[in-house]
């Protein structure tokens, strides 16, 4: 519980507005999607949006119009295709030993890999710093709750820590 404590202190510390950000993509994601506090239908059938966190998911959704997902859980393993998003639960990858090169093998220019709860404990923050430091990753956005990676070929390294 401490960590926790420390951690959010160290996020706050560090975090950003929109006004902090000086890449036109994540500008416009943090404008668009992330402050934009509409109500909206959820976009997946089973999504609960009545939590924060399920209608910062479904904002998020609406906002990429993801087709092809996976969620990477305890009991279900990566598939071998090409998809829209990756949601991870860092507890489940670290117990079930998947590598984060797996995780980026299923990746395109435009895939999201959603980490949940990046600062729950000392080892998922240390796999989403690997992450971050990851020399495939270009974008990372932390916004405590979630981490977000996009591997976008046209856009320089950077890493982004946001107050929703």
């Amino acid at each position: 519980m401490l960590y926790r404590i420390r951690t959010y202190l160290q996020f706050l510390w560090n975090s950003k507005n929109e006004h902090g950000v000086h890449s036109p993509f994540v500008f416009q994601l943090v404008t668009q999607c992330f402050y934009d506090k509409i109500k909206l239908n959820p976009y997946f059938p089973n999504l609960e949006t009545k939590t924060k966190k399920g209608n910062f998911l479904n904002r998020l959704f609406h906002y990429f119009q993801f087709q092809d997902g996976i969620y990477i859980s305890e009991n279900k393993k990566t598939p071998p295709s090409k998809v829209d998003f990756i949601f991870i639960d860092i507890a489940s990858l670290i117990k079930n030993n998947i590598e984060l090169d797996q995780i980026i093998a299923l990746t395109n220019n435009e895939t999201c890999i959603i980490f949940e709860n990046p600062h729950f404990s000392k080892i998922s923050d240390r796999q989403w710093k690997m992450m971050v430091s990851n020399a495939n990753v270009n974008v990372t956005i932390d916004v405590y709750l979630f981490g977000f990676v996009f591997i976008r070929n046209q856009q320089v390294k950077e890493h982004f820590v946001i107050r929703v």
